[in-house]
């Protein structure tokens, strides 16, 4: 009898987040999962009960690595141009990651106000209203029209409409938000 290979959710998930990310999301399905595992499909169904639970926790472990990403770059004294320059640096090192998790239909954003609920914007805002003494809804207000330019940078990038290299790049995000919070 051939020996049963043992394989592990989380060896599944890293191993489809490292897929995602070389090839995007489309890339990963039961069959490339298991290639690149080395095993045949029926392992993938005893651990999980469908591809969609599969790709719910690729898409979890995906927003961690994210989340972790601007964590370890918001300086909370400039909290708002740090978390924009993270943001678009996510884009460029990581655009099958950011498409997946910004340009699909992972995210469940359905309005304007869901992207001002996200904690990292929330903190962000109450870091404007205390550093430059204005009032929540004009920091609101602030956030989004920085959010909107900075998204359209973003996603420019990460689907390869455009190349912008680094100094250039900070030197726009840098001029925007002088612009915005005079």
């Amino acid at each position: 009898m051939p020996a049963i290979l043992e394989i592990k959710n989380d060896k599944v998930i890293k191993t489809a987040v490292k897929m995602v990310n070389e090839k995007g999301w489309d890339a990963v399905n039961a069959r490339s999962l298991a290639k690149e595992l080395g095993i045949s499909t029926k392992p993938l169904y005893r651990l999980y009960s469908s591809m969609d639970e599969i790709k719910e926790g690729i898409y979890k472990e995906i927003y961690r690595q994210y989340d972790v990403f601007i964590n370890s770059r918001i300086d909370s004294s400039k909290a708002l141009l740090t978390l924009a320059i993270a943001y678009v640096e996510f884009a460029q090192k990581y655009k099958n990651l950011f498409k997946s998790l910004f340009l699909s239909n992972n995210l469940k954003w359905q309005s304007l106000d869901n992207v001002l609920d996200e904690k990292w914007n929330q903190s962000t805002i109450i870091n404007l209203v205390n550093k430059h003494k204005m009032s929540f809804e004009d920091a609101k207000n602030l956030f989004m029209n920085y959010w909107l330019y900075v998204n359209g940078l973003a996603t420019l990038i990460a689907t390869n409409e455009i190349k912008i290299d680094e100094k250039e790049l900070l030197v726009k995000l840098v001029k925007m938000y002088k612009v915005l919070t005079k």
